[in-house]
């Protein structure tokens, strides 16, 4: 999912021309050598995030006695719920603000890792390791096109939105209107994989064009949140498959 453009809470200008340079140019606009350094930056903590999230996971998902725990202090699930928004907030405005940015980074990690791999020990666990690997393939896949592609799909963020405000109705609906038609969450869920297919494609080619060299953070949160959607839509595509 795409988040709202960044825009610094502090000033960036500094003393030295170069940092100013630096915090004031997108990276597209940069030399070579600076773009292949962003890339590295954002796909590193991503690398991190990804594999932090997997052990996560796996802790709660193949040990009893944690999935005990955690059904007996429902208060540390509500409290990681609530501090994912918290740190996400705290990652955004303090983006640039280094070493906090990794701190604020790894703690909505956490947080964000822990409440997916709660919900993901109720499920089967053959379902969830297709759909992680699925996920993985496909992201793979998609950033190797966006980035070889010549065609910009940038363009298309308007309609993705209406897809995403789509979603999001659908799912109210299904909150206050439970239907037991597999059909029709298959359709739900089918639907959602290909909207965030489409995201992953549109967000890796926007962190070239809207953040600057200073802005890995949220760039690497952006792409992050992108496959964590993807991964649960295709893992509610798996168990309506199953089901049926």
């Amino acid at each position: 999912m795409s988040l709202p453009a960044y825009e610094p809470v502090q000033s960036s200008f500094t003393d030295d021309p170069d940092d100013n340079y630096k915090n004031e140019v997108m990276v597209a606009s940069c030399e070579l050598k600076v773009r292949q350094m962003f890339i590295r930056k954002v796909y590193s903590l991503l690398l991190v995030q990804i594999v932090g999230s997997v052990l996560v996971g796996a802790v709660i998902n193949f040990n009893p006695s944690v999935q005990a725990w955690c059904v007996n202090n429902l208060w540390f699930s509500i409290l990681c719920m609530i501090s994912t928004f918290v740190f996400l907030f705290a990652a955004y405005f303090k983006s640039r603000s280094y070493p906090i940015n990794l701190i604020f980074l790894a703690a909505f990690t956490f947080c964000e890792a822990f409440t997916v791999g709660l919900s993901c020990a109720f499920i089967e666990s053959n379902a969830v390791i297709q759909a992680l690997v699925l996920t993985l393939v496909i992201f793979v896949g998609l950033t190797a096109f966006a980035f070889q592609t010549k065609y910009d799909f940038t363009s298309y963020q308007g309609v993705l939105g209406i897809g995403l405000w789509v979603l999001i109705s659908m799912g109210f609906v299904f909150m206050f209107f439970p239907t037991q038609t597999s059909g029709l969450h298959m359709v739900y869920s089918g639907l959602g994989a290909l909207i965030f297919c489409c995201y992953i494609v549109v967000d890796t080619q926007l962190i070239m064009q809207k953040f600057s060299v200073e802005d890995e953070i949220m760039a690497t949160i952006t792409l992050y949140l992108d496959i964590l959607n993807l991964f649960w839509f295709i893992l509610s595509l798996l168990e309506n498959r199953n089901d049926n």
